[in-house]
């Protein structure tokens, strides 16, 4: 769906009020099964460490500063072009632009946080996300990865509590999507959060559980779900 087309809103979710922040993960989440670095892994021709990176990370073996050191040290600067075919490339959950039109539409903001590259995640803009917040790639081969500029599961939470000041929203109105333990500090601290393909422990805290491949069906899930309750 366009950026422009208009989106039927089914009538169980007419009374959730939709002024309040809505966030969304990436990797994983509006890229089921993939992540924005191995889109562009993919382009680069190092999907296998990537990958081992990756893995290395879900074990803890390295930090979040640590993993986005070595993912430059292993690039350097990425053209542009290359991150548009990456983005490009990957599939992403049908119904994003729809979503975030009835977001728009009923005085909402939705915000995309990530830990991933914001050479990649900006594309999301085109979609109509209000904000884009992830983690900045340095502009040049010998610039240094700074640890105050990597976001962490942490910075999620402080991200958008600062989004809710800014456009004066209640905090614990806001809903969340998600699929791993990246999102357990955000989740661990809201009411109204949906777990989209993801992981037993992040499902375990959530209010709503989606498994498919349309952010449309698992936002008007949720919102019918949540407007049930009062």
């Amino acid at each position: 769906m366009t950026a422009g087309s208009s989106a039927h809103v089914p009538t169980e979710t007419a009374a959730f009020d939709r002024k309040r922040l809505f966030i969304f993960d990436m990797d994983g989440t509006l890229l089921p099964d993939t992540t924005g670095l191995l889109a562009v892994a993919e382009v680069m021709g190092s999907v296998e460490q990537v990958r081992r990176l990756e893995e290395r990370f879900a074990l803890g073996e390295v930090s979040t500063v640590e993993f986005t050191r070595a993912v430059h040290q292993m690039w350097g600067q990425v053209a542009p072009e290359t991150a548009r075919r990456a983005f490009d490339s990957c599939r992403k959950l049908d119904g994003i632009a729809e979503v975030l039109q009835d977001i728009r539409r009923g005085g909402g903001v939705s915000c995309l946080i990530t830990m991933s590259q914001d050479f990649f995640a900006n594309h999301f803009l085109e979609y109509g996300f209000d904000h884009v917040v992830a983690t900045p790639y340095p502009a040049t081969v010998d610039a240094v990865v700074r640890a105050e500029d990597v976001l962490t599961p942490e910075s999620k939470p402080l991200i958008a509590r600062d989004l809710c000041a800014r456009h004066g929203f209640a905090w614990e109105r806001t809903v969340a999507f998600g699929d791993s333990g990246s999102d357990i500090p955000l989740f661990e601290q809201l009411d109204l959060t949906v777990a989209v393909n993801a992981s037993e422990r992040l499902v375990a805290i959530s209010a709503v559980a989606y498994h498919g491949g349309s952010l449309r069906d698992a936002y008007f899930a949720a919102l019918a779900a949540f407007a049930a309750r009062h």
